[in-house]
């Protein structure tokens, strides 16, 4: 029988399986928001849900997202007894396209860190760029996880994995630099002396970027941006995978893709007869 008690128990559960407290946040409001909108646990009652949220506008990619939290708590719930069946298991969910991420050159990077000042925002772009962070990965990140005399840091990675990815001298200079005397904590705080949030990160990263390359990128563009460099100075893609911490190498694949991109675009403005063909068309 499903009660309040079955959602205050998959609450607990969803804040003891993942750390972060985003992901956290993201199950347990779309999992309200699904139980506010049906009266039904069958398929029909979430095709209907499903089209509710196209309705608002979602993108495809936001409406599975919700449907991944959804399909959690109804494994959850067939876990404890409370259901038989998953009806999330014949629901066919909208596809998405997979579009390139976004990057930047490497002489937009040094563009961008030449011109920040701010010491703490000095550290925290060199790090998120030296090290590929994801924005939870920097913002989770504590002085104690910081080995100055080896360059590596110590993450978490997702899934609650511990792992340790190298930064640069320059990175390690700047985070030194800014921390001071503090020896323990957040290594990022804000003017009140808390951890910096993600939100805060985002709105730092695309304050810069507008006013120094006038580009409007997200911390997760430094992460492409480190991770295609890397691809494209040589680096196996084996390699680039455990750096970026992805379980699948398909995931590090897209990068692939980025790389040849890049080729192309770099053939098609310094090929002599590549400019000839394109005057030509243009006449």
């Amino acid at each position: 029988m499903l009660t309040a008690q079955n959602f205050d128990d998959f609450c607990s559960f969803v804040e003891k399986k993942y750390q972060s407290k985003d992901t956290q946040r993201a199950y347990i409001n779309d999992v309200k928001e699904f139980l506010k909108c049906v009266k039904s646990f069958d398929e029909e009652s979430i095709n209907r849900y499903i089209v509710m949220l196209s309705e608002r506008g979602l993108s495809n990619r936001s409406i599975r997202r919700k449907l991944s939290s959804i399909s959690v708590y109804f494994m959850f719930l067939k876990q404890r007894n409370i259901i038989e069946n998953n009806p999330m298991e014949g629901i066919i969910k909208p596809k998405i396209e997979k579009n390139l991420p976004s990057f930047l050159d490497i002489e937009d990077v040094e563009m961008l860190l030449n011109k920040i000042e701010k010491a703490r925002d000095r550290a925290l772009i060199e790090i998120v760029y030296s090290s590929a962070l994801r924005a939870s990965e920097a913002m989770n990140l504590n002085i104690e996880d910081v080995d100055f005399n080896n360059l590596r840091i110590r993450i978490m990675r997702k899934g609650a994995k511990p792992s340790f990815v190298p930064m640069t001298k320059r990175a390690a200079d700047a985070v030194y630099k800014y921390i001071g005397q503090r020896q323990k904590g957040a290594v990022f705080l804000n003017k009140y002396g808390k951890r910096l949030s993600t939100r805060s990160l985002q709105k730092i990263v695309k304050k810069y970027s507008l006013n120094t390359i006038f580009k409007d990128i997200s911390p997760h563009s430094l992460r492409h941006s480190k991770a295609t460099h890397l691809l494209n100075n040589g680096m196996d893609i084996r390699i680039l995978q455990r750096f970026l911490g992805h379980s699948s190498i398909k995931a590090t694949q897209i990068y692939t893709h980025l790389n040849m991109a890049e080729l192309a675009r770099v053939y098609d403005e310094s090929h002599p007869l590549a400019k000839s063909d394109d005057k030509k068309e243009q006449k």
